[in-house]
């Protein structure tokens, strides 16, 4: 039954671009159909919705929708190009500095994904540059900065590898995966063709126009909900809810349309997300995820060890969550694995191959990170629906890219340049 779980997940998603028909969908009926093979209840369907996920996506993506529909995104995005009009090849590494920081600073990788993608798209869009490069820098600045000791997977880390007796090691893992990082991000600058980026005759007068009343009412929002995203550890707020409240205050003070923005919410990738959410429960359930990470860990060796512990946790991470799954499952087991590879292999370098490989795979569109480029991309209306399906496949292509980067990295003893 594990190999088969896997297979249909190949199957669903193969069927979905064949027929051209919405993958969630397919996700949904093939799940109902493996739970009957598997004799399981359909409670368990039930249970794997991801709710947290898709109240976060919708609650960003119509906050948004409200911005985009009166042309706050628009009008602000234009006055940032005003002010890089001599140096635009410069706008990828500030969406990815200041992604970094954010996160860095504490809410993590998630909540600083749902505010920054969103931008770097539009401006993206505003600037006619490639949407992808914009959004993969925001994410990985996002991913990037949550390592931090005092970010989510910071704490995570540090709580885990505490619980092994290993205390103090949270800061040269946080310096190890900044470095994997950087260098995928530099690498994918250049691949993705950041340096050539330019900008268009048409936008070379840019960002003389004034913000109208409902506008700067709608800016006063989207600060109030960067503010809140930077303090969210500390209010303990969801940015999903936060964001429904602001939208709710806009509409009530007459900044936003009460109709319009329902329409510019992409449903098709939400359903996509939360239908693909649904069967990896089922597959998680059958073992079809254990099955090949079990697979790869039987290969180690002490030159491979922290490569393929990198491969395992990326794979595990394009269908389950890093900070509830992967590192839960992984970084206790990291002790017993060394103990039993011997040699010089420390612990140091596998949690960095762990966490460095795990949160780049978030740029994969199975992924929060990738789902929002998509839902962002469709919500601006820059991508037909093959493009959309050629999109997902070049995400995916992306994160593998970025998980064996990580592989590279931890082969070539990348963390030992850092971390003495």
């Amino acid at each position: 039954m594990q190999t088969i779980s896997l297979l249909v997940l190949i199957v669903a998603i193969a069927i979905g671009f064949w027929k051209n028909i919405n993958v969630g969908i397919v996700s949904l009926a093939l799940g109902f159909i493996l739970t009957a093979a598997m004799g399981i209840s359909v409670k368990v369907l039930v249970a794997g919705f991801p709710t947290k996920l898709f109240l976060t996506l919708l609650g960003t993506m119509y906050f948004f929708a409200l911005l985009q529909d009166n042309q706050t995104l628009e009008l602000l995005s234009r006055k940032i190009i005003s002010l890089f009009k001599t140096r635009p090849f410069l706008m990828p590494v500030v969406i990815y500095v200041v992604s970094y920081v954010m996160s860095a600073a504490g809410p993590g990788a998630i909540s600083v994904q749902s505010v920054m993608v969103i931008f770097a798209v539009s401006l993206a869009v505003q600037m006619k540059a490639n949407p992808i490069l914009m959004a993969v820098m925001a994410i990985l600045g996002a991913v990037g900065g949550t390592a931090s000791p005092i970010a989510l997977t910071g704490i995570i880390v540090k709580d885990l590898t505490a619980s092994l007796h290993v205390p103090g090691i949270a800061v040269p893992v946080f310096y190890g995966v900044t470095a994997a990082n950087v260098f995928i991000a530099a690498i994918f600058y250049v691949v993705l063709g950041g340096y050539r980026m330019t900008l268009d005759a048409n936008l070379q007068n840019v960002g003389g126009e004034a913000f109208t009343r409902e506008q700067k009412i709608c800016l006063a929002g989207l600060a109030a909900l960067a503010a809140l995203v930077v303090m969210v550890v500390i209010f303990r707020m969801d940015v999903g809810f936060v964001s429904f409240f602001l939208a709710f205050l806009l509409m009530l003070v007459g900044a936003a349309d009460k109709k319009r923005p329902v329409k510019l919410v992409p449903w098709n990738v939400l359903i996509l997300i939360c239908g693909i959410s649904v069967l990896m429960s089922v597959i998680k359930k059958a073992g079809g995820i254990k099955l090949l990470a079990d697979l790869l860990a039987s290969l180690m060796t002490e030159g491979t060890a922290a490569g393929l512990i990198a491969a395992t946790a990326g794979f595990m991470s394009w269908f389950s969550s890093a900070n509830g799954v992967v590192f839960p499952t992984l970084i206790p087991t990291l002790p017993e694995i060394i103990a039993k590879v011997g040699g010089e292999l420390r612990l140091v370098d596998m949690l960095v191959s762990v966490v460095g490989a795990a949160t780049v795979a978030g740029i994969s569109p199975l992924s929060t990170g990738g789902s929002l480029i998509m839902a962002t991309v469709a919500q601006n209306e820059v991508a037909s629906s093959e493009d959309l399906s050629k999109m997902f496949l070049k995400l995916f292509l992306l994160s593998f890219c970025a998980v064996m980067l990580v592989v590279v990295f931890s082969l070539v003893g990348g963390t030992k340049l850092i971390v003495y």
